[in-house]
């Protein structure tokens, strides 16, 4: 692997007004529209990166993205949604996925999920553990009723028990109807889903999730690209791409 990994000198970080504006937010409603995280160019990157790849796959999820090209990997540090991942999960962070989801039409709605196994408890929870996870969606179509937007419950990361197994609305659900270039970022405890698509065109997402470096993280990192992260990288990289083995 190279050189021994090196952890970050500190642990909080230095956040501007705008940023620990944003993190408030996040914190009370387990969720964060960010504005122009990625530009036009890098839109039509994308778009054209995960076409080629269901084309080829004909899969509705691809997982390991950042191992399928160079127009992903740039995701893996956006300075915009990389900042507000820090001051929220602190510096000593790993990637935990990186995956892309080409939605067909005809596609049913999903039922209400989290992303993480673990329920939240009444009585708090031990340091350090919430949130454990949290999920950046890069939006590369506008998201309509028609198409499918995500929903969500503000809040809902909070809850002490499981969502129900189905679709149905809640009275405070929002429906996120992004633009392309808007990420949203959202606590992998909150309840969300993605509507059903009745367009009659794809609805495409990168999903790139982080977590702290001492959780155990869904991708292997064993390609090329986390491996030469690991070798060649920044320090930051190394770490995002699991260069801490152990504690």
């Amino acid at each position: 692997m190279g050189t021994s990994p090196a952890y970050p000198s500190q642990l909080n970080v230095d956040v501007s007004p705008e940023v620990e504006s944003d993190v408030a937010f996040f914190k009370r409603w387990g969720y964060l529209v960010v504005e122009d995280a990625i530009q036009e160019s890098e839109i039509e990157d994308l778009r054209r990166g995960l076409d080629n790849l269901f084309s080829i796959k004909k899969e509705q999820f691809i997982h390991e993205l950042l191992e399928e090209g160079e127009c992903f990997t740039r995701l893996l540090e956006n300075s915009k949604i990389f900042k507000r991942m820090q001051a929220i999960l602190g510096s000593c962070i790993q990637l935990h996925s990186a995956t892309g989801r080409v939605v067909v039409p005809g596609a049913e709605d999903q039922n209400w999920h989290r992303d993480v196994p673990w329920p939240v408890s009444t009585e708090g929870t031990p340091y350090g553990a919430l949130p454990g996870q949290i999920n950046c969606g890069y939006y590369l179509d506008e998201l309509t009723d028609e198409n499918g937007p995500i929903v969500i419950v503000p809040g809902s990361h909070r809850v002490p028990f499981r969502p129900p197994i189905c679709h149905a609305s809640f009275p405070d659900e929002r429906r996120i109807n992004a633009l392309p270039g808007q990420a949203i970022m959202f606590d992998g405890c909150l309840y969300h889903r993605g509507a059903a698509n009745r367009s009659q065109n794809h609805r495409r997402v990168c999903l790139m999730c982080y977590q702290p470096a001492w959780m155990k993280s869904r991708e292997s990192f064993d390609g090329p690209f986390a491996k030469r992260m690991r070798e060649e990288g920044t320090d930051t990289q190394k770490m995002l791409m699991g260069g801490i083995e152990k504690w």
